[in-house]
């Protein structure tokens, strides 16, 4: 809470008080409803300090505070202290810093000098892309784009997974079964034909495991037949990939592969063993983490090849002497959590101080239709075919709603990648998340259209007033927002003020559902307002002005925050 109206009010209780400015501001608070207020002081922990009644300080302090011209009023409500600000100089002052800043508003350089790497997405590139790498895929690039905005330098790493068991079963699957001109022709779904068929007969036959732990220990070993079908798969891999990431207008900074820091190994297995922490295990090498609780941290397994411990190890280490980082992210699904802990610990036993800088968050798991996904069962819906469907859906609604629409064939693909993007972000990341057409889909529920059709509503009316008027935002720059003080526009401006406040919220929480739902917070008030007070007709000029500047506020922060979010933002639909 750091605005100017917050640190007035604060100043003004230390000074009628006995407590310190610090004190005042870990004690402010938001009332929760808007008649109360802007600000509220609980005076339930002062009783002990002042020997009084929480409601008798609450009356003695509502007295006693002097806040000047910015607040209208200061009142006790029972044990609560409750300031309401001057309307007119609330929103002038909430609506220069929005004209002012433009496209900027809600960043304060934060993180200026600083750097966050964020490790998300990293598909296995044995597998195809599935709707189930899409909450990895979204909830990272929020939180990239989020503290971009945030003045932080990002590094976006993709580690892409192109190493490990799933490889040895592919190999063996494409050597026992697979046709070579068949593959070559089309070759993703007979790659994923060849995975499940392999998942599906290992269990009647489990000696197929050994077909593919053989062909994994040959590529290790550098066999050629194996490192060039191994160097295809993943080329497939990475084309799949990349033709999804283009879709969903993701991009990365750097996507070394897995296989990459499995050369690294023995770097890894030295800087343990000369800490004295590599211990041998049933042939295998890890680090003994039972003190802590947890399972060892395998470095090597008796076979002599890396680990998915060793890996990460070694990534995280090159990471660090690459970016120097501030903050390392890691975006995986809950069921990795024990993995990171494990990680983490490990690496803090080797005496560096900067793995506190390191931090996972955790997701939690995504169901279609009420069904888990598993590749391996061949229980599985490709991403790129659940967008298409989205934007076929979002074509035949607009077909319905706005058949003359100009350019729908590329709004209805705005808003139906969108409309998949938002739905997974419209909720705390460690939720698990049931994919469902018809509420993701819906124009007048908290939805990703919803946003984007408030988004170009609001674009309309600019539109319409520069039709009419002309030059709207030589309007907009001369008007006096200070008269901007109706219950409906008060509750509009409260919400663009708290902007920048969310924003920090997302980005140390590492948390996007934070900006999701703020959006949808604005978008209802600003409908609202819309609905209850004309904007183009019926006040004077002055007003038209005054609202028109509202309207622009508010278009301003919507588009910033569904591009923070991944999404576009259509100026008519």
């Amino acid at each position: 809470m750091n605005d100017p109206f917050a640190n007035e009010a604060i100043a003004a209780i230390a000074a009628a008080s006995e407590l310190d400015e610090s004190t005042v501001r870990q004690l402010l608070t938001v009332p929760p409803k808007e008649e109360m207020g802007e600000f509220a002081l609980p005076c339930f922990t002062l009783a002990k300090q002042f020997r009084k009644n929480p409601v008798t300080i609450a009356t003695e302090l509502a007295v006693a505070i002097d806040v000047g011209e910015s607040f209208a009023a200061v009142e006790a409500v029972g044990p609560y202290v409750n300031f309401k600000v001057d309307r007119s100089r609330f929103a002038s002052h909430v609506l220069d810093q929005v004209r002012s800043a433009g496209s900027s508003y809600g960043s304060l350089d934060q993180g200026a000098g600083k750097t966050l790497v964020v490790d998300f997405s990293s598909p296995n590139l044995a597998k195809p892309f599935s709707i189930a790498h899409l909450r990895s895929t979204a909830i990272g690039n929020a939180i990239y784009r989020i503290h971009r905005f945030l003045g932080w330098q990002c590094v976006g790493i993709n580690h892409l997974g192109d190493y490990g068991a799933n490889f040895g079963q592919l190999l063996a699957a494409y050597q026992i079964w697979g046709d070579p001109e068949q593959v070559a022709a089309d070759p993703v779904p007979e790659l994923v034909a060849l995975y499940t068929r392999f998942n599906q007969e290992l269990e009647a036959d489990p000696g197929l495991q050994e077909e593919a732990r053989s062909r994994l220990r040959k590529l290790a070993a550098g066999d050629e037949e194996m490192v060039s079908l191994w160097r295809y798969f993943i080329d497939e891999g990475r084309k799949e990939a990349e033709r999804v990431y283009a879709i969903l207008d993701v991009h990365f900074d750097d996507s070394t592969g897995e296989s990459h820091y499995a050369e690294a190994l023995q770097e890894v297995v030295g800087a343990f063993d000369g800490k004295g922490l590599a211990v041998e295990s049933e042939g295998a090498l890890i680090v003994d983490l039972e003190e802590w609780e947890m399972a060892p941290c395998m470095l090597r397994t008796s076979n002599g090849t890396s680990t998915y411990h060793s890996r990460d190890i070694a990534a995280l280490i090159d990471r660090e002497r690459k970016y120097g980082f501030d903050k390392m992210v890691y975006v995986t699904d809950v069921r990795q959590s024990l993995h990171f802990r494990q990680v983490f610990k490990a690496v803090e036993l080797l005496g560096v101080d900067w793995v506190e800088r390191c931090h996972h968050a955790p997701f939690g798991m995504l169901s279609f239709k009420g069904a888990n996904l598993s590749t391996r069962k061949g229980n599985m819906v490709f991403l790129e075919e659940v967008l298409d469907q989205a934007v076929e859906l979002t074509r035949e609604i607009i077909d319905e709603k706005n058949p003359d629409l100009e350019g729908k064939e590329a709004i209805a693909r705005q808003v139906g990648i969108s409309a998949v993007v938002f739905a997974d972000l419209d909720s705390r990341r460690t939720r698990d998340v049931v994919f469902e057409w018809e509420e993701i889909l819906n124009f007048d529920g908290e939805t990703g259209p919803y946003l984007q059709y408030t988004h170009a509503r609001f674009c309309s009316i600019l539109r319409r007033f520069t039709q009419a008027e002309g030059d709207a935002a030589a309007v907009i720059a001369a008007a006096d927002p200070g008269l901007l003080t109706e219950d409906a526009e008060l509750r509009v401006v409260r919400q663009l003020e708290q902007y920048p406040l969310r924003l920090q919220q997302a980005g140390d929480e590492l948390e996007p559902s934070y900006l999701s739902t703020y959006l949808i917070e604005l978008a209802t008030v600003a409908n609202k307002f819309y609905n209850e007070l004309p904007v183009l007709s019926g006040p004077g000029a002055e007003l038209v002005a005054a609202r028109v500047a509202l309207v622009d506020g508010v278009r301003t922060v919507l588009r910033s925050g569904l591009d923070l979010l991944g999404m576009n933002a259509p100026e008519a639909m």
